[in-house]
């Protein structure tokens, strides 16, 4: 099979290739397409050709294309409503230790009574020590040591009601009577020791208080704002 030779176009005799639809020189069209669109060398598509860019549908609303609708409102509705004034809501009294019900009068006070009788007890038995210890009676290493024996009892005393107090949030005796402080930090309880201490030492006061106040407090729960709660009972199953 021989190739086809080359043409030449009628109009201008422009050698053409045998593939050419039409002449580049002249633009003589010389054979239909063959294809439904023109070849790439065929000059005659440049002047068909559009450039616009395809048609795309919008992604986002037509803002401002849209023309407004009036609606009618009446000047009642221009009105801004009236604020109501809200329910009064009562107000809940606040309750030391949450739930737990506070020590009554009567546990305090033989709390108080049996501490006061440990203290001096204990006092008694720390001015004791040193006395047989320097062979003279407690009374004169009282009256001639004072500023010595004074603090001393008085540290002996603190340390009688911190240790307990510290660890276990009671004193020596309020566990038997049902007593406890509801205070978690041992800085706290450390204090509510001190004025214990001051408390138990000055009973006939705090038993003063306890019967002219309302609520019955002692002067240790008056001084530190703290509260003695009753110690909750277990249940028997």
């Amino acid at each position: 099979m021989t190739s086809p030779t080359r043409r030449i176009c009628p109009s201008c005799q422009t050698r053409l290739s045998p593939l050419a639809a039409e002449c580049p020189e002249c633009g003589l069209a010389l054979a239909p397409p063959q294809r439904g669109r023109p070849m790439l060398f065929q000059a005659s598509a440049l002047a068909q050709a559009t450039f616009e860019p395809p048609p795309r549908a919008l992604t986002a609303p037509a803002l401002g294309r849209v023309a407004p609708i009036a609606v009618d409102v009446r000047e009642e509705e221009l009105v801004p409503p009236r604020v109501l004034d809200p329910l009064p809501t009562a107000i809940p009294q606040p309750t030391l230790g949450g739930d737990e019900p506070a020590a009554s009068f009567w546990p305090l006070v033989k709390v108080e009574v049996t501490e006061a009788a440990l203290l001096f007890l204990t006092q008694g038995l720390a001015l004791l020590l040193p006395s047989l210890a320097l062979g003279v009676p407690p009374t004169r290493l009282l009256l001639g040591a004072w500023p010595l024996v004074v603090p001393y009892l008085l540290s002996v005393s603190w340390l009688l009601f911190m240790g307990p107090l510290v660890l276990t949030g009671q004193s020596p005796l309020m566990g038997h009577f049902g007593v406890t402080l509801p205070e978690n930090t041992p800085e706290r309880r450390m204090a509510f020791s001190l004025v214990h201490m001051l408390s138990v030492l000055c009973f006939p006061l705090s038993f003063l208080c306890m019967v002219l106040g309302p609520r019955h407090q002692t002067l240790a729960e008056l001084l530190s704002g703290q509260e003695l709660l009753s110690r909750p009972t277990t249940r028997m199953r």
